[in-house]
């Protein structure tokens, strides 16, 4: 059992004043917290990067892993943001945990899985955990793939009784996570790259928000496009990718989202960062 959230929530002096607007909204203002904001940042360095290390290196390294390394350092430089919402309180976790969006193609569909402490990882690491969910997923011998098919069994009244019940639970207490399948909630960032093959130009994006309370940032990275631009007076082409956040106005402004977004880009422009582990920072 472990307890993903400090015990005591935030003092409201140090809750932004229109953040505890939203944080306090009565439920028939209709008010609508989730901010997103959109950039995109210079790619080639980035490609670069994981070329060479998956040309010298022993494990494949892709822009997913670069991206959950980038948020973890991210969350690490703002910890303000790395907080969630329990019933009208805000809460910080206790570690940085980032979930990501995985195609589990045994059970042909989408799965989560979660990455602890980005922010102390290489990417080698981090790529390693996340290649070894993958197997596990494939194989469907792992203990998180056994417990999902006992749920998939819930007739369908019995799941939404149990989603309702444990979905008031975990919004108005600080509860502990138990087990494999609730381990997620350790995370308030989740990750999408949906740069894959086949992915179409990305000109907008709204992630929905996961029923779990824990989600409070999204990041999704789209597919690299050629881009003309000019430097030093020619045409010069580059690769950029786009990337959009969500977040929670009642966790964070758009100011703070800015200073977050913008730490992400400039990070993922110089990937260099990424295999800084924090021993050296």
């Amino acid at each position: 059992m472990k307890w993903p959230l400090v015990s005591r929530p935030l003092p409201n002096a140090e809750i932004p004043l229109y953040n505890r607007y939203y944080l306090h909204a009565p439920k028939a203002s209709h008010v609508d917290p989730v901010i997103v904001m959109g950039t995109e940042f210079e790619a080639d360095a980035l490609l670069a990067f994981l070329q060479e290390k998956n040309r010298k290196g022993g494990i494949i390294l892709t822009t997913a892993h670069a991206l959950i390394r980038a948020t973890g350092l991210a969350l690490a430089q703002f910890p303000e943001m790395n907080t969630r919402v329990v019933g009208r309180r805000v809460y910080r976790f206790r570690d940085i945990g980032i979930r990501m969006a995985f195609f589990h193609r045994k059970a042909n569909e989408i799965d989560l899985l979660l990455v602890t402490s980005p922010d102390k990882k290489s990417v080698e690491d981090i790529a390693g955990e996340v290649w070894r969910r993958l197997l596990e997923a494939a194989r469907g011998n792992g203990g998180r793939d056994r417990d999902l098919a006992r749920m998939r069994k819930v007739p369908a009244f019995w799941f939404r009784q149990m989603m309702r019940f444990y979905g008031f639970l975990d919004r108005h207490f600080h509860l502990p996570a138990v087990s494999r399948l609730d381990e997620l909630r350790g995370g308030s960032a989740m990750v999408n790259d949906l740069s894959h093959a086949g992915s179409p130009p990305m000109r907008s994006y709204k992630p929905s928000r996961f029923a779990d309370g824990s989600d409070s940032i999204n990041l999704t990275l789209g597919p690299a496009e050629t881009k003309l631009v000019m430097r030093d007076g020619a045409p010069v082409e580059i690769r950029v990718m786009p990337l959009f956040m969500r977040a929670d106005h009642r966790l964070a402004d758009a100011y703070q989202i800015g200073r977050f977004l913008a730490a992400m880009r400039e990070t993922l422009q110089n990937p260099e960062r990424l295999a800084v582990t924090s021993t050296g920072q």
